[in-house]
């Protein structure tokens, strides 16, 4: 296993501490790699999350072109704004979930 040298904050270092005082973790490692655990986890449902979005986008999208209710773009600029748009709407969609849920 890898050494590695971080520096916390005194509030970190206290909290670490009571972690480990309280009989949670036997050393601040424990402590330290059960955060990256949930920091790791988080971002992959996060992943999750926006390929959950970006798959029923695209169900959206298909069951408009099969009503015939397309978007036709005149040149690849208009495209990629739109999809910028899309993006940009996928983002803060996502935030608000995690925000309020």
């Amino acid at each position: 296993m890898a050494t590695i040298n971080v520096n916390v904050s005194d509030h970190f270092e206290e909290f670490i501490a009571a972690r480990i005082a309280e009989g949670r973790f036997s050393d601040a490692s424990d402590v330290v790699l059960e955060g990256l655990s949930l920091l790791e986890e988080r971002e992959r449902e996060g992943d999750d999350e926006k390929l959950e979005w970006l798959r029923a986008a695209a169900k959206e999208g298909f069951d408009e072109l099969d009503r015939g209710e397309g978007i036709e773009f005149e040149t690849m600029d208009d495209l990629s704004a739109h999809l910028r748009k899309i993006g940009e709407e996928a983002s803060a969609e996502i935030a608000a979930e995690r925000k309020g849920g």
